[in-house]
């Protein structure tokens, strides 16, 4: 699996509409909170990262992302202007704000914050919105509202970050596609009203046994690689928008996680050889690291690869 922090990987973290984020977050003097801070894929990036008082106005540049932050400091007094609009509001911990890409924005507060955020790619956002059906994704700016399943994707993204390893791809597209659903559901414009946008109520029908099998004959093949929801939608015949929920029908659970079972599956399986290593079998099912693959392996097993295997051969 691919480490996607702030740590590694620069060809992925270096491409200049990353590193646009990066300097944005600079810009307003923000520091790191956690020892992995920031970490990104090509359509995702999200943050963590403490701010000081800004007393004074910030011009920062546009970006090509929707930025969509949750307050953990506060409560504060925000005065911005975007996209020549000025906006003012009293921010509570746990409240959110949303800033649609390509705006114009300065910003000013009256005392120091902490932020976990996440910038969405507005082709990506346009794309979905696409596949949904909808056209191009209007998505409107807002300040101090509250959004409790938002805000709990993007704090488990956080969390997500800080483990042993890496974020998997598929667990990115994943988060990048749950957001990306919700911002059209409840924050995107059409005929004038926010949230009136009905995206992500298309009833597509369940994976057919034949797509199932393309789609498992496809990880199959792979399981030792990165694999993104892209591929698992290729080889079913679908838009990863109408994949994700016809798979969610047909099998019960979402892609990421049933193919984490896979990958424990298969990982069980190696572990009863007594001639493969711990970080070959981790190799062997996708993880970057032994370390990462034990974690997983506990949290699904209850117990770590070397126990599971002592006792199943003893």
């Amino acid at each position: 699996m691919m480490n996607l922090s702030d740590s590694s990987t620069p060809a992925r973290d270096g491409h200049p509409d990353i590193l646009s984020a990066k300097a944005w977050i600079g810009k307003l003097g923000g520091s790191p909170v956690r020892p992995q801070s920031f970490a990104a894929s090509p359509v995702l990036a999200i943050g963590h990262f403490r701010f000081d008082g800004l007393a004074e106005e910030v011009e920062c540049p546009k970006l090509p992302f929707h930025y969509i932050s949750v307050a953990l400091g506060g409560p504060l007094v925000i005065e911005a202007c975007l996209g020549g609009e000025k906006v003012k509001g009293r921010v509570l911990p746990g409240q959110s704000l949303i800033m649609a890409a390509e705006r114009s924005n300065v910003w000013r507060w009256d005392r120091p914050t902490e932020e976990a955020h996440v910038f969405l790619h507005a082709e990506f956002l346009d794309r979905i919105a696409d596949e949904a059906g909808n056209g191009r994704a209007d998505i409107s700016d807002r300040l101090a509202f509250t959004d409790t399943p938002l805000r709990h994707t993007i704090l488990a993204l956080t969390e997500e970050m800080q483990r042993p390893g890496s974020i998997s791809p598929l667990f990115f597209d994943m988060a990048a596609d749950v957001i990306a659903r919700r911002i059209l559901f409840r924050h995107c414009q059409k005929d004038g009203k926010a949230g009136a946008n009905t995206a992500g109520a298309n009833t597509a029908g369940a994976l057919t046994a034949r797509q199932l099998r393309r789609v498992l004959s496809l990880v199959e093949d792979r399981l030792s690689e990165d694999i993104s929801l892209d591929d698992l939608a290729g080889a079913a015949g679908l838009s990863r928008f109408h994949f994700v929920r016809a798979f969610k029908t047909a099998v019960g659970t979402p892609p990421h996680r049933w193919l984490v079972g896979l990958r424990i599956k298969r990982a069980k399986e190696l572990l009863l050889s007594r001639t493969t290593t711990i970080i070959e079998v981790a190799s062997l099912v996708g993880f970057e690291s032994q370390s990462h693959f034990g974690q997983v392996f506990l949290s699904h097993v209850g117990m770590p690869p070397r126990e599971w295997r002592r006792r199943a051969l003893s």
